[in-house]
């Protein structure tokens, strides 16, 4: 069927899923995911990271990295959890994490409406939103130990905590932006947005 806002499309459709990235402080992830979500017709809001958005030079990063995203499709910037819960709707809030009880993909069971929420990669999902979610979903990974070495020019200049979890396998949330979309088009979800 024909990528159409109601309708299951395979892999003609769009996902139906849209994207909510809190606290992501990459300008350079930021403006990947956007290019990301409009390939794959998925909405996307921001929270948490008001001095990045407010920052020109970062705004135009996001801008360089989103190959014109940014200006054909846009995001939507909201302030914190109750703003979201609003953005939302009738959709679930798909919490991502790294931990183990948690449901993998590809067993994750997309539904139209989705909102999956992606975390920072020094942090993962703030505990309010993982809170407040209706399931969690996880990208299966090897058990190996890959710590995070101190970085030239880190994305968060002012941070001195270590990252949480640090030396167990993530990915890069643009990555996993990109593996959820995929998997939300590959299981033929398509819809609301």
């Amino acid at each position: 069927m024909a990528g159409t806002s109601g309708t299951w499309g395979g892999r003609n459709g769009v996902t139906g899923i849209r994207i909510l990235l809190v606290g992501v402080r990459s300008p350079i992830n930021t403006g990947m995911i956007l290019r990301v979500a409009e390939t794959y017709e998925a909405d996307v809001a921001l929270t948490g990271a008001d001095d990045v958005l407010d920052d020109p030079v970062r705004l135009q990063t996001i801008r360089d990295f989103s190959c014109g995203a940014l200006e054909r499709r846009g995001f939507t910037r909201l302030a914190g959890l109750e703003a979201a819960r609003a953005w939302i709707g009738e959709g679930r809030l798909v919490a991502t994490t790294i931990a183990a009880d948690a449901v993998e993909l590809p067993a994750f069971a997309f539904r139209p409406g989705d909102v999956i929420a992606f975390g920072s990669e020094y942090d993962g999902l703030d505990p309010a939103f993982a809170a407040a979610a209706d399931v969690a979903l996880t990208i299966p990974m090897p058990d190996v130990f890959t710590p995070k070495p101190p970085t030239a020019n880190p994305i968060d200049p002012g941070r001195t905590a270590p990252p949480s979890n640090d030396g167990r396998p993530n990915l890069n949330v643009a990555m996993s932006v990109g593996i959820a979309c995929y998997a939300a088009y590959c299981a033929g979800v398509a819809g609301a947005g």
